[in-house]
Order: structure tokens, then sequence, then C-alpha cells
């Protein structure tokens, strides 16, 4: 059918058979030739339209549906030359689907526009183009709008903070307008910090402890995005100093008193003012403190009476500040005290034993406020001081030496501004206790026959009456043998009435009907050697080794050393002395090579 057109075609087909009784026959053939299947493009839309900001997002991809509204086979590709258009797929067989995905990136505002073409071989309706639009608007910028653009306030220094003000905040741009408000003075507060969109600002200034004078700062508004962020609106506040003020609490002050008692209660009194202000005063009786300060303040207004006559005491406290001047008139009221006399104690009691000592001073207060004196007619008291004014101590004093034993009284008398006070006294005089001791209880002597006697020793006697002492034995005498109260007891020993070994006695002490006794140990020794004790000055030669020590029994002749005593000592003994010899000694020194020097003065010793 090569070759052949669309149509009907007819023809015959002859078959002859040689012999055959029918040959030939004829057959009619028709032949129908109708055309190709041919497909059709078909596309869901034929305009696509994208919409973006500027700066913004990419838009959303749309889908481009291809299908074949035809018949056979639709083979299909896509062709666009927009930079800012990409589709997923170029090509495809059969129905498919484009996604068209826009990028913005880059691109001024405006409107774009491009074709996508579609085309397929074949197709009763290539090429098929689909129109694709790209609105890109300009972004949404907000701009800051403020009103008013600047702002003063003025106060009074230290006076009530001025009113506030508002700020209004618009957005004269376009989209969304964020925002934040702040101050760069401590003096100024905003609020809101931060808000969204329109909204108003709370400005006010705060004048504590300001001074007098002008104060600029500002109030910054920041937003985000704003074509004109940050703005800035100047804030000034004038501080106009206050007008002078000085206001004292009260314009008279009372005080009473009376003499010679406690000064009255200390009185406040009040300072309203705005600056600096003293307080004066030339009354030798009044006080004020402090005597300047500033603003408010409180004075305290003592009164010192001592210095203030009986009756009524006047003066003026002059308040000055800022140019103004107030006073406060003051009266002291000071009354004439009562005499007033009041003893401590109405009586005293002392205790004393005869020959003792005295018992210890007692007092007795006085209370008044007058002139007073102390009077006693008793030998054995004294009172001290005799006299004196307002409130005291006096001191009594007893002399036992005066009194007699058993009980003595007697009065003091306190006057003063016609008051009279008595204290009555009592002094018990006891008779003392008999005494009699002796120390110490026993003695012990030892000497040696023909030897000199032992050295006397004696006797403490504590008493308070008389007595005799005596002994009982012909070797031992005691003196004084008699005496009254304390004293001191010799005790001597004459070994030449004594016996070899140990001698016993006694000595008796007697008095008020008191024994006392002493034991007395002699221990008399047969004849024997004895020894003796050189001492000397050191020698303070830095090279000093030892002394050398000389004995002999004629005077100027010795012999060798009978010793050698070591650097250091300043002492030697001599032993086996025969007693009824005298013997002489002298000792040299010896320096560390051996060197002696010149013996030392001669000295002697007679051993008995």
């Amino acid at each position: 059918m090569s070759g052949l057109s669309v149509g009907t075609y007819a023809g015959t087909v002859t078959i002859a058979a040689t012999g055959a009784s029918n040959t030939p026959q004829a057959i009619t053939v028709t032949l129908s030739v109708t055309a190709a299947p041919t497909p059709t493009i078909g596309l869901n839309a034929t305009n696509l339209s994208f919409t973006a900001t500027q700066g913004g997002s990419n838009p959303s991809a749309q889908t481009l549906t291809v299908s074949n509204t035809g018949a056979g086979t639709l083979n299909w590709s896509i062709i666009e030359n927009a930079a800012w258009l990409t589709p997923s797929v170029l090509n495809g067989t059969g129905a498919g689907s484009v996604t068209l995905n826009v990028n913005t990136a880059g691109m001024s505002a405006g409107t774009y526009t491009t074709p996508v073409t579609v085309a397929a071989t074949g197709a009763t309706n290539t090429p098929q183009t689909v129109t694709v639009t790209l609105t890109l608007t300009a972004p949404l910028i907000p701009t800051i709008g403020l009103a008013p653009t600047s702002l003063s306030f003025s106060a009074t220094q230290a006076g009530a903070n001025p009113p506030g003000q508002s700020v209004n905040i618009t957005n004269t741009g376009t989209g969304t307008l964020s925002w934040n408000a702040s101050s760069t003075a401590s003096w100024l507060s905003v609020s809101p910090a931060s808000g969204t969109g329109s909204g108003s600002l709370a400005v006010a200034p705060n004048v504590t402890g300001l001074s007098a004078g002008t104060y600029t700062s500002s109030i910054t508004v920041v937003g985000t995005g704003a074509t004109n962020t940050p703005q800035s609106i100047p804030v000034s506040l004038t501080v106009a100093a206050p007008a002078a003020t000085l206001t004292v609490g009260s314009s008279s002050l009372n005080f009473t008193g009376t003499q010679g008692a406690a000064n009255p209660a200390s009185q406040s009194l009040s300072i309203s003012s705005n600056g600096s202000w003293s307080v004066a005063e030339s009354l030798s009786w009044l006080t004020v403190s402090p005597a300047s300060g500033s603003n408010n303040g409180m004075v305290t207004v003592t009164v010192d009476q001592a210095t203030a006559t009986v009756g009524t005491n006047t003066g003026t406290i002059t308040v000055t500040g800022s140019g103004l001047t107030r006073t406060v008139n003051v009266t002291f009221t000071l009354s004439a005290p009562a005499p007033t006399l009041t003893i401590g104690s109405s009586s005293l009691t002392f205790t004393a034993t005869q020959g003792a000592a005295n018992p210890a001073a007692q007092s007795f207060s006085i209370t008044s406020n007058v002139l007073w004196s102390v009077t006693e007619g008793i030998s054995w008291l004294t009172v001290s001081p005799p006299n004196g004014s307002n409130n005291g101590t006096v001191t009594v004093t007893v002399d036992q030496a005066t009194a007699a034993v058993g009980t003595n009284t007697g009065t003091i008398t306190i006057t003063g501004s016609g008051l009279t006070r008595t204290v009555n006294v009592t002094l018990s005089v006891n008779a003392p206790a008999l005494s009699l001791t002796i120390s110490p209880s026993s003695l012990s002597f030892t000497a040696t026959q023909g030897a000199a006697n032992p050295a006397s020793q004696t006797l403490a006697v504590t008493s308070n009456t008389s007595w005799s002492v005596s002994e009982n034995t012909s070797w031992l005498t005691v003196t004084p043998p008699s005496a009254s109260s304390n004293s001191t007891i010799t005790v001597t020993v004459n070994t030449a009435t004594a016996s070899l070994g140990t001698n016993n006695a006694a000595i008796t002490l007697t008095g008020g009907g008191i024994t006392r006794t002493v034991d007395v140990t002699l221990t008399l020794n047969a004849v024997s050697t004895s020894s003796a004790t050189l001492t000397w000055d050191p020698n303070t030669d830095p090279d000093l080794a030892s002394y050398r020590v000389y004995q002999s029994t004629t005077p100027g002749v010795y012999g060798t050393a009978i010793a050698t005593v070591p650097a250091g000592a300043s002492t030697y003994t001599m032993t086996g002395l025969t007693l009824g010899t005298t013997y002489y000694f002298r000792i040299t020194a010896v320096d560390s090579t051996g060197n002696e020097s010149l013996p030392s003065n001669e000295v002697s010793k007679s051993v008995f």
C-alpha cells in the first residue's frame, strides 16, 4: 500500500484452470485506505501567572499538564528561554506534568513575560504556547513618623515634676513597623520601650536631685528595617531655682526649772527651707544644735540652768537664710529650790577590841541643795569633811585609844539652812583576850670543847600581857628575864659549864596564867681538827688558766702550793687544820702558758 493515498480502491482477480469447466473465474477485490492516527497536544492552561515581592521569597511552583487529545503517540518537548523560569522536565511521551519554578533573586520590581513552547512532532496542533507572567512588586518598607519632633519641659528645683508629654509614632511607609524607644538621660523616662505599628510614648522627667539649670537629652526611636531609622527627638528640661523659703515651726519656746535640780528637757525647733540657714543665740544659758543646715531640718534647744538666774530669763534665737530672718523668743523661768537635807543613815555602830587595830572607817551620805556642816563632841570620833554643799559623803573614823572598854555612844549633828539631822554612833570596845606565844618552840646549839661558845640565838615573844622567862640549867642564859607585850629573848650558851655530848634544857615563859616552854639542846663535841675557807676576787685576764693556793704556819715563809684551783672558782676550803694553831695563806694566778703571778696579800686564821 505504499504510496497509496487515503481512499477506496477496487480490482478483479482472475483465476484460470486448464480443463476446468468454469475457468476462468473472476474475484472482485475492494481496498479502503484510511488516514494514519494523528496526536493532538492538550494543555491544562495557556497562561500562568506568578507574583512575588522583591527581595522576598520565591513564589510557589506551578504545574503545566500535557495530554494527548488526538490519536497515536504524543512525543513532546518544552522550550523556554527566560533565566528566571526553570521547568522540571524538558520532554516526555504521552501525558505528563512539568513543574515550573521561578527564582526572583537579583531581579528588579516589575512585570516579566515569557512564552513556554510545547512542541510534538506529528501533532495536529504543534506547537502550542503557554504565556508565563511574573509580577515582581517592590518590598513593603516601613517609615518612622513622629509627632511632635521635639519636647521641652520646665520645673522648679526641689519642686514637683512637670507633667509628662506624649509622642505619637506612626508608619508613614509600607509594611509593618516594629520599634524600640529609649532615653540617654537618667532624669528622663520613656514608656513603653517597644511596640508594633502606631503607638504613643509617655515621656516624663524627674527633677529629684537636679540643680537649677538647663538639661538636654534625646529620645531615640529605632524601627527595624525602616527607611529612616533611627529617629531622634531632642528633649530639653529647664530647672529654675526655687524662690527662697524659711519657716520656723514655733515663734516661742518656754522652759521651767528649779535651781539645783536637773536641767529641763530639751525642746526641738523645726526649720523648713529650700536653702542654707544658720541659727544664732547670745545667751549663756541657751545652746542650739546644729548651728547651721540646709533645706528642712530640726534644731535642738537646750537650757543650762547653772548659768541662769532665779526668776524669768528671756532671750531670742535668730534663724537666717537666703536673705530671710526669723526669730524665736525663749523664756526660762528658774525657781529657787526648797532647802533639802537628807542623811543616808541615822545610826552607825563600831566594834573594837582594846589594844587591837581601830575598826574600819564608815561613811554616810548627805543629799542636800544647801551648805551644811557636821559637828561631833566625842573625843574618840572624827568626821571628815566637817562641811560641804549639795550632795556629799562624810567619813567617820573611830580611835579606840580614847574610848573606854564597854559601850561608848555619841551623836553627830548635821545642820544647814535651818535644818538639823543627827546620826547616833555606838562604839563597843571589848577587853582583849590574853595571849602569849613564843617562837621557835626549840633551839639547837653545837660547839667544840675548849673552843669559842656558839653564837647566841633569839626567841620572839608575842603577847598582850606581862611575862617572865626562866631556864633550868647553868650553861644557859636568857635576857631579858621579863617584859610586857611583844619582845625578843636572847639565848646564850656557855660551854664551860656543859658536859661533852648532848646537853638538854628547857626555857619557861609565863604570863597571864599562860605557860610556854622551849626545848634547848647543846651538842658539845671533843676537840678535833677544823677547816678554813679562802675567798678571793676572780682574776679577769682572758688567758687565766688556774689559781695556786699556798699554806704556812710561819708568816712569809711558804713551800710548794698545796692546791691548784681551776679558773672560774673563787673559793677553796682547807681541812684537817689543828686546833690552837694559826695558819697563813696566799694565792697566785697562772695563765695558759704556765706563767705565775706575784702572790696575793697574806691572810691568817687561828683555829680554836
